[in-house]
């Protein structure tokens, strides 16, 4: 029965686009919002001095962080500033905590045991001289002092540098400095119905539907009084509701009844009447993520494996696949607006009232750090806590969800840690100890990122465990040489273990296994670890795997390697890495080339990554793979000859790179008159070609004649180090393929003087990047024809003296940037260089100081 309920919500109402106008809904009556906020963070003037402090306010749901995160994600506001910083704070105002969390998004590492003075010093480094944007999203702090001690850390921007606050409070937008704060309002009527149509009814459907629903539907609207996140929820709801007599009811609830937007908790009725509505098996998936703390961005992967161990994903079927299922079930959530897309489209978020909803759902069996008891199930135990003895308060454990794991933490027998079924050891742990093989009930163990060499050999009893995380143990040199005994186990991610050298014998007998992340070919046969034909009883295997070491096939029979890829046809990326040995460049080409053969994927695959390999053709099989959507070849420095690639229907990505030995993409341009309806490369989207060094040209051999439509989807382009394909003397490049081409950078090529004169046909730019050309002279006039260009760099370029008198005409232009370019830049030098007055228009300007 539940499988039937799942299917057919997913079939009729979870389609990607679908799932996406949730995304688009943010949209609907934000445009002026948006706008307006977009216009106060361009203004570089404030009386505050060079960083500046702006508010959204107002009540919890009218969509504060996610006006927030339009403007944040705003093209015009990604020119503007140079960095962009998102930082979640809601009810604690720690300094330091802040402070630390400002410095990791900047510098995108993770930040640890430094004092505040060490971060203080580390965040000037990365923020001083450059304007920034830093959203604080969620602020309750109303403590003057607090917000000055803050403030003071982030006063090293340059002039332009914003601090966008979203806040419920007006006195905590008082309290760092705005006076006049954008006092965010609920939807008009109209807008208020627009929203609710496209998630009720799906987009442009509104008009076909049943019009006793379209009345019951806009009293709906008018009883949320404008609140987005209400009318977002009812919204999704009713998408799943078709009879008319299923609407009336839910008008006629209690909850509806009592919805005033003047107070949050009846806000909360609202969302509380969508979850009311959720089937049963969506109820236990959705309170388990009460556990989180708030803002917790989740990997959907993580959750799903996480809801398998609590056994809350259950097949009806045994052609149905956990994984799949549990993919469904996170779908419809993020259909019915229980979650959203995180700011940085990484992961997934919690609004902080559906987090509210959880908690009070989950009451006492999730943790609470000032309510310890008996009941709880689930915990997450942040690093900042260190009282690990209130756990001994604790019994029926069901998950164990440490930030950072306390060491002192044994698993002994008759403990309250015997029920587990999922623990995450938090990173940096030396050791796991022995008596982890007496939680018999343990399916889930995430020991990620921690600095153990082997792991202990009683993890082999854990006979329930289904999934097993080491990510990134860069330290650990073995896996249990006895992994056979995990009978239970469907996911096994090392991933960034780069110490392993081998795989144990014994993994094929797994066949439970749905992910493997990676599997490293054993030296030779007698070093007592697994060859490739482990995997070959591993059909059901799914996601991305990547096969390290394949230049060790050289030192066994290619027998004891054979691999059946062909037979995995729910993989959907394939690495193949040989190695980045300079030892290895003798190897045999022949027997290069008859193993990559053998290698050939499954049909299904979407995405081929080929690193190292020492052969001069490729295999014709990649011809065959017609869902490839990405093809990625490095390092191959034989190479001389792909298969033709013009016909694959799905290929949006091709990234070529140090295939030093290679003059041309593809061997001969297919003729009209034997195919005058084929497009070539129909859905290419992005190539990269980079330190390509012979590459002369797209077809070695080019008809004459009539020319076959090719690349009309082609956005995004780059070339680097590639000197033989970009020249002062010749058209090496037919730019006129590429008319569609929005983004262009052209990197490294030290001997050219001028930009090649087929690129004034590609009027449809958007953004142009040259950088290292160490011999370019001067910019075309004829650059005056890229009307649509928005941003363009210059860097590195010292002989570049002087811009083109069109510069002026260049009216879209949002953004320049010079760097490296001293003689350049000293004409460009603010109302006093020559050139000046051919960029004074252009808003957005990064002019490296000449002799910097």
């Amino acid at each position: 029965m539940k499988r039937e309920i799942v299917t057919d919500v997913r079939d009729k109402r979870i389609s990607g686009r679908e799932t996406s106008s949730v995304l688009i809904s943010d949209m609907i009556g934000r445009e002026k919002d948006k706008e307006k906020m977009i216009q106060s963070l361009l203004n570089p003037t404030s009386s505050q001095g060079n960083v500046s402090v702006n508010a959204i306010v107002g009540i919890g749901g009218l969509g504060k962080t996610a006006l927030a995160q339009l403007v944040y994600n705003d093209e015009k506001v990604k020119n503007y500033f140079e960095k962009k910083i998102w930082v979640c704070v809601s009810d604690e105002f720690e300094v330091k905590l802040l402070v630390k969390k400002i410095l990791e998004c900047a510098t995108e590492e993770e930040v640890r045991n430094l004092e505040l003075e060490q971060m203080h010093k580390k965040l000037k480094r990365n923020l001083e001289g450059k304007r920034y944007l830093l959203v604080l999203d969620d602020v309750w702090n109303e403590d003057q002092k607090k917000w000055d001690d803050l403030k003071a850390y982030l006063l090293v921007g340059a002039r332009g540098s914003k601090i966008l606050v979203t806040t419920r409070s007006t006195i905590a937008a008082l309290v760092m400095g705005v006076d006049s704060p954008y006092v965010l309002q609920r939807l008009a009527e109209n807008e208020a119905w627009d929203l609710f149509e496209k998630l009720a009814f799906g987009e442009g459907h509104g008009a076909v539907m049943n019009p006793n629903l379209i009345k019951i539907g806009k009293e709906m609207v008018e009883k949320c009084k404008g609140v987005p996140l209400a009318i977002r929820s009812l919204g999704s709801l009713m998408r799943l509701k078709t009879k008319e007599s299923e609407w009336s009811s839910i008008l006629k609830s209690d909850l509806l009844k009592s919805f005033q937007t003047s107070e949050n908790e009846n806000v909360l009725s609202v969302l509380k009447l969508s979850y009311y509505h959720l089937p049963t098996y969506l109820k236990q998936c959705f309170t388990y993520c009460a556990m989180f703390p708030k803002d917790y961005k989740f990997d959907k992967k993580t959750l799903i494996h996480l809801w398998i161990a609590q056994g809350y994903i259950v097949c009806s079927s045994k052609d149905d696949d956990l994984e799949d299922i549990g993919d469904q079930y996170f779908n419809e959530l993020l259909c019915r607006s229980f979650s959203h897309q995180s700011e940085s489209m990484d992961g997934y978020k919690m609004h902080d009232l559906i987090h509210d909803l959880a908690q009070s759902i989950a009451k006492d069996r999730y943790f609470a750090v000032e309510n310890v008891c008996e009941g709880i199930h689930h915990v997450y135990w942040p690093s900042s806590l260190n009282e690990i003895e209130m756990l001994v308060k604790v019994k029926g454990m069901k998950t164990l969800f440490f930030k950072s794991f306390p060491e002192s933490v044994t698993f002994k027998r008759g403990s309250n840690f015997q029920r587990l079924r999922a623990l995450h050891l938090g990173w940096n742990i030396k050791r796991v100890p022995n008596s982890i093989a007496r939680l018999k009930y343990l399916r889930y163990l995430d020991i990620s990122r921690c600095k153990m060499e082997t792991l202990p050999k009683s993890i082999n009893n854990l006979q329930n465990l289904q999934t097993l995380i080491l990510s990134y143990c860069r330290r650990l040199r073995e896996l249990p040489r006895d992994i056979e005994k995990l009978i239970s186990l469907r996911c096994l991610m090392i991933n960034g273990c780069e110490s392993l050298r081998c795989m144990p014998i014994g993994l094929g007998k797994l066949t439970c296994f749905r992910q493997l992340s990676d599997f490293v070919v054993a030296w030779d046969e007698g070093s007592k670890g697994a060859m490739l034909n482990e995997l070959n009883s591993l059909n059901q295997l799914k996601g991305r795997i990547v096969l390290h070491d394949l230049i060790n096939v050289e030192n066994v029979e290619i027998e004891s390697n054979q691999v059946n890829l062909r037979e995995k046809k729910h993989l959907q990326c394939l690495v193949l890495r040989w190695s980045y040995s300079f030892l290895y460049e003798e190897t045999g080409v022949e027997k290069n080339e008859l193993f990559l053969e053998k290698l050939e994927p499954h049909p299904n695959l979407q995405s081929l990554v080929v690193e190292s390999f020492m052969g001069v053709r490729f295999s014709s099989w990649l011809s065959s793979i017609t869902n490839l959507v990405e093809i990625k070849l490095f390092h191959c420095k034989k190479l001389k000859q792909l298969p033709p690639l013009h016909q694959l229907p799905s290929l949006k990505t091709l990234c070529l790179e140090e295939l030093v030995s290679l003059e041309y993409v593809s061997d001969e341009e297919p003729s009209f008159l034997a195919s005058p309806s084929i497009t070539l490369f129909p859905s290419l989207q992005e190539i990269e070609l980079n330190d390509c060094y012979n590459l002369r040209g797209w077809w070695r051999k080019k008809r004459s004649g009539v020319e076959l439509a090719q690349f009309p989807c082609l956005s995004k382009m780059q070339i680097r180090g590639c000197r033989k394909l970009i020249v002062d003397d010749g058209e090496v490049i037919e730019w006129g393929s590429f008319r569609s081409l929005q983004s262009l950078s052209i990197r490294f090529l030290s001997e050219l003087k001028s930009l090649p004169k087929g690129l004034q046909f590609v009027t449809n730019l958007q953004e142009l990047i040259i950088y290292g050309c160490y011999s370019l002279m001067a910019l075309p006039d004829w650059i005056s024809k890229f009307t649509s260009l928005q941003r363009l760099e210059i860097s590195y370029c010292p002989n570049l003296r002087s811009l083109p008198e069109g510069m002026h005409l260049l009216t879209s232009l949002q953004k320049l940037k010079i760097e490296g370019s001293g003689k350049l830049s000293a004409r460009c030098t603010k109302e006093k260089g020559v050139d000046w007055p051919k960029i004074a228009h252009i808003p957005n300007l990064e002019i490296e100081p000449p002799g910097f």
